[in-house]
């Protein structure tokens, strides 16, 4: 029906009662981005992040055994993610990342929402991936457009140029650390501060 919001999703020929708020989303996007994370368990944590009858990674599991379709689940998935639009096969690096850009996206959003989005108690993902869609001229799209230009070898307006040089590590794009390195990272910074301290 035109116009509604899916508050579900079917999986089995069964509809399942899905966490629609936008936050939950970008919970599945943290997952997906963690590298501590096999394939498979990154699917398992959106499901159990999204389905309402799941709390746990261990629901998720017990349900398969019982004859959940998980493939069916992770189509259904990527359907609501994707605003119910065709997938896109992602062959271009990222112009963005929900956490490192968070500020940046939630002013842009904002500013088209005409509110503060996440002083919401509850705003469903379409609308908040409508407004993200209408951004807009600002700080985060001309950044967008940089790394959009970087990534296709493209040559940088002066002005972009400069900007890039003062402000790297806010155009460039961190690749997420393990715990591992994170740690490896954190006894450098203390010892660094030991040192200068």
């Amino acid at each position: 029906m035109i116009g509604v919001l899916p508050e579900t999703l079917t999986v089995g020929g069964e509809e399942y009662p899905v966490r629609t708020d936008y936050r939950n989303i970008l919970q599945v996007f943290e997952a997906f981005q963690d590298p501590e994370l096999q394939p498979e368990e990154k699917w398992i944590v959106a499901i159990y992040l999204l389905f309402e009858d799941f709390t746990c990674d261990d629901d998720v599991l017990q349900a398969a055994q019982n004859g959940f379709d998980l493939g069916e689940a992770m189509k259904q998935i990527s359907w609501f993610i994707s605003a119910g639009q065709p997938e896109k096969q992602v062959l271009e690096q990222p112009t963005y990342n929900w956490a490192q850009d968070e500020q940046m996206i939630f002013s842009a959003v904002n500013k088209v929402a005409g509110r503060e989005t996440r002083e919401l108690e509850y705003l469903h993902w379409w609308t908040f991936l409508g407004y993200f869609n209408e951004v807009g001229e600002g700080t985060f799209s001309f950044i967008v457009g940089i790394r959009n230009k970087l990534n296709k070898g493209k040559k940088l307006e002066k002005h972009e140029k400069e900007f890039l040089f003062h402000n790297k590590e806010l155009v460039k794009l961190q690749k997420p650390k393990t715990r591992e390195e994170q740690a490896q990272e954190d006894v450098y910074q203390d010892l660094l501060s030991e040192v200068l301290g």
